[in-house]
């Protein structure tokens, strides 16, 4: 049997098979193995060898049960309450193929100045019809540069769907695109950010409503602020079912940090 998928694994390595079709075929054989240590454990019944037949039996209990699991996980939408699979996975650490996301991301390094992490704030951006046209615009211009990144950052499928589970989608310019300029600027108590392909096509991106958990206005009152890095996300994008990982589109927008100073 292992003869068997070993030729299997080496002929479809000449076609561009997805793992869920290789997952289907290989659960097909190893279904067909399974039922033949059925048989082997039936003669040593027959022959007075209970003790191997009977381990043979468990062992095709055993074998059994994870090819129903292979055939519910690659055959159908469906889940089981009785999968032990992720105890397994987490047990043994999980998959060692794959990369963490910690390992995988990759570092961002602005433009404008470095600053300590204790001293930097999420920002968040409200971007009206036309700040989101210039996100759309700069998005393209980047995809023509070829800028934007589409590898997922390199991470396999478990380590996406962690991601999703957190943050309900990934994508494919994970962790996101640095843009090439960005800039903050004050306009009557409103934070403006810019951003284009350079400073002379930098375009109005969208307002800061909050940094951190504090609105722009009062911010700005206790606070000396700077931009600290503005990153373009979305686009192609990955969503997950029980049984595949499945491609979208989501919209372009930016996220930004912030860095701040008491005043």
């Amino acid at each position: 049997m292992l003869t068997v998928l070993d030729l299997i694994n080496h002929y479809l390595g000449y076609f561009t098979t997805n793992s869920k079709t290789k997952g289907r075929i290989y659960t097909v054989v190893g279904a067909g193995g399974v039922w033949y240590l059925l048989y082997l454990a039936y003669r040593f019944f027959v022959n007075g060898r209970w003790l191997r037949g009977a381990l043979i039996a468990a062992v095709f209990l055993l074998l059994l049960y994870f090819v129903i699991l292979n055939v519910v996980y690659y055959f159908t939408k469906r889940t089981s309450k009785w999968d032990i699979s992720p105890r397994i996975e987490k047990l043994l650490g999980g998959p060692r193929e794959e990369k963490s996301e910690r390992e995988s991301e990759t570092v961002i390094m602005p433009a404008n100045g470095l600053y300590s992490r204790q001293n930097v704030m999420l920002g968040t951006v409200v971007s009206d019809a036309q700040q989101q046209a210039n996100i759309d615009t700069l998005a393209l211009e980047m995809r023509q540069l070829d800028l934007i990144a589409n590898d997922y950052g390199h991470l396999g499928e478990q380590a996406q769907r962690q991601i999703i589970a957190q943050q309900g989608v990934i994508y494919a310019n994970h962790p996101g695109t640095l843009l090439p300029y960005f800039a903050m600027r004050e306009n009557n108590g409103t934070l403006q950010i810019f951003g284009g392909i350079n400073q002379l096509q930098a375009r109005e991106l969208g307002n800061v409503s909050m940094v951190g958990l504090t609105p722009t206005s009062q911010a700005l009152t206790n606070y000396r602020l700077a931009i600290a890095s503005v990153v373009l996300i979305g686009g192609p994008s990955h969503l997950a079912t029980r049984s595949e990982l499945v491609d979208d589109v989501q919209p372009y927008k930016i996220k930004i940090e912030i860095a701040y100073d008491h005043i």
